[in-house]
């Protein structure tokens, strides 16, 4: 018998459809306001959390790499894997042992990586004349990995660095989802041997497979009618407050 409350349910249903749709409507933000509401609103265990996250984004860019893997630049591809898998594995140790030992530290710098993550975002990313160097491809995504490893967040370094190449939008777009859907493949794998989600948890995950998708396809047909700059500003508000929050109510418990 399933000890899910109703409220627990609606709450977890209202989350993954904001996040669904703010990611839609701005093309970024999925698992971290995911994770950020889930840890805030005490939905999930982290471990679960960050499982969730990875099947769903899994489930979402595996499609559309299969259909898009001619523009995925491959060398770049490598090199971003490279460092990004290894350091996975290191943040999903870490993620098992503070989330044991060490939640209110945990807390505090899923906070702190929010922030940095928002302040990404906010920085301008100019195109550059020339490919980057093979070495910011293997720091963008070990930073990649390691967030990817603690809390399913992988995402930003990357965008930030594709963004700034001299490639076409469909090249980063499609580079982009090859990473995240290797990196998701890994981080699902891994799960496996560590704490896995109890199977009340596990038949809500399984739920929000089709919530989401069906979300996704409400908020596209939305995007005529919304102008993205606006919701791309709502969606880094939030992530902020959300990390502001996580750092006030943890720091107490560290400092």
């Amino acid at each position: 018998m399933l000890s899910i409350s109703l409220e627990l349910i609606l709450i977890m249903a209202l989350c993954l459809s904001l996040a669904t749709i703010m990611q839609t409507l701005s093309g970024f933000g999925f698992g971290l306001l995911v994770v950020a509401s889930f840890t805030l609103l005490d939905v999930l265990p982290l471990t679960a959390t960050t499982f969730l996250v990875s099947l769903l984004g899994l489930v979402n860019s595996t499609t559309v790499v299969v259909k898009n893997r001619s523009s995925v630049k491959v060398p770049e591809l490598k090199l971003m894997l490279y460092t990004g898998i290894p350091l996975m594995l290191i943040g999903f140790i870490l993620l098992e042992y503070m989330s044991s030992h060490l939640t209110q530290f945990l807390n505090f710098i899923l906070g702190i990586s929010i922030l940095l993550c928002c302040g990404l975002m906010l920085i301008g990313r100019e195109r550059a004349n020339k490919q980057s160097s093979s070495s910011s491809f293997l720091i963008a995504g070990g930073v990649s990995g390691l967030l990817g490893g603690l809390f399913s967040t992988s995402g930003p370094p990357l965008v930030f660095q594709c963004y700034k190449q001299a490639w076409s939008i469909e090249a980063i777009r499609s580079t982009l989802l090859a990473v995240f859907t290797i990196g998701g493949l890994v981080r699902v794998g891994i799960a496996l041997f560590g704490t896995l989600p109890e199977l009340d948890i596990m038949f809500l995950i399984a739920a929000a497979i089709p919530l989401v998708l069906l979300v996704t396809q409400f908020a596209r047909k939305l995007t005529p009618y919304v102008d993205a700059k606006w919701i791309r500003i709502i969606a880094i508000a939030l992530l902020g407050l959300s990390g502001v929050s996580l750092v006030a109510t943890s720091a107490p418990g560290i400092f």
